[in-house]
């Protein structure tokens, strides 16, 4: 139960949308293993792992979170990448593999509440309510909350049912909880370097969006793991992902820099943001009239 404490909070709540897939069955983890780019097959109870799902090209189809509750695996992923996602798993199950697939949508969401440190956070939810290990679920009354481990800030997700949404946020906005716009939760996620949907969807290799910690290569094979290989042995990249900030007014796209090379922005809010960009570009780049300032890598 959430305690209530003084409304002073300088904490946010934003809600995410995710699909949701639910796999079980004895061979759910080895099945999933197969498809995905990380290491599950020791995944504990209440365990949380990123992941990423990819094509035979290497380039990243889904961008998925793998949670272990209840003897079931939970996958929350890109709301359009998910039929794509659940025709993969389905079409890869072997005959005598005991696995079953569950659409989930709709069901449950994900309410983050981010801040300036975790200590204000557990105020909000109750000390005992909030795990101080990172990657592990912990159980409430009616709701999960997962300890996200951040750059700079804190942040807190909870996993809860779609029904139960309106009271948690009353109770949390009773706080001093505001529900935070999207320009305000893009700041916090480029600050933090939160990847989304925006740069996902562009078929980047998991390396271009420094995604290389999520990538196992010595756990066998998976869609587009000899891609992967090839290019770390190679030791040859020739994109990555930076945040920028520029005094000009730029939008989401694909522009060319006065070297010829793309340019892609993939986020921006009040003159920062993320792009993808050609490790040859020096800094600043020049984009026409407009001058991008590479601040830092992922």
């Amino acid at each position: 139960m959430i305690r209530l404490q003084s409304n002073n909070t300088n904490c946010k709540y934003y809600i995410q949308n995710y699909s949701v897939t639910v796999v079980e069955g004895k061979d759910s983890v080895s099945h999933i293993n197969r498809i995905i780019t990380s290491n599950i097959s020791k995944i504990s109870d209440l365990e949380y792992c990123e992941s990423l799902i990819c094509d035979a090209n290497g380039k990243i189809i889904d961008a998925i979170g793998i949670s272990n509750i209840s003897e079931q695996l939970l996958i929350l992923g890109i709301p359009r990448s998910a039929e794509k996602t659940r025709e993969l798993i389905v079409s890869g199950i072997h005959w005598n593999e005991e696995v079953k697939i569950m659409n989930g949508d709709g069901a449950l969401s994900i309410i983050t509440i981010f801040g300036d440190n975790i200590e204000e956070i557990k105020k909000i939810l109750g000390e005992d309510n909030v795990n101080q290990k990172i990657g592990i679920w912990k159980e409430v009354k009616n709701y999960y909350t997962l300890n996200i481990d951040l750059k700079l800030d804190s942040q807190v997700n909870i996993l809860i049912q779609n029904n139960s949404i309106e009271e948690f946020t009353k109770t949390i906005t009773g706080q001093g909880v505001e529900l935070s716009d999207k320009d305000t939760w893009d700041i916090h996620r480029i600050r933090n370097g939160i990847l989304s949907e925006q740069e996902y969807n562009q078929g980047f290799l998991p390396t271009e969006l420094a995604l290389d910690r999520i990538v196992d290569l010595k756990k066998g094979c998976y869609p587009g793991q000899e891609i992967h290989a090839r290019l770390e042995s190679r030791g040859k990249v020739s994109k990555k992902i930076i945040r920028y900030s520029t005094d000009s007014q730029i939008d989401i796209g694909t522009y060319k820099s006065d070297t010829g090379r793309k340019i892609r922005i993939t986020s921006n809010v009040n003159g920062k943001g993320l792009a993808v960009v050609s490790v040859k570009e020096k800094n600043p780049i020049n984009l026409d009239d407009k001058i991008l300032l590479l601040t830092e890598e992922l």
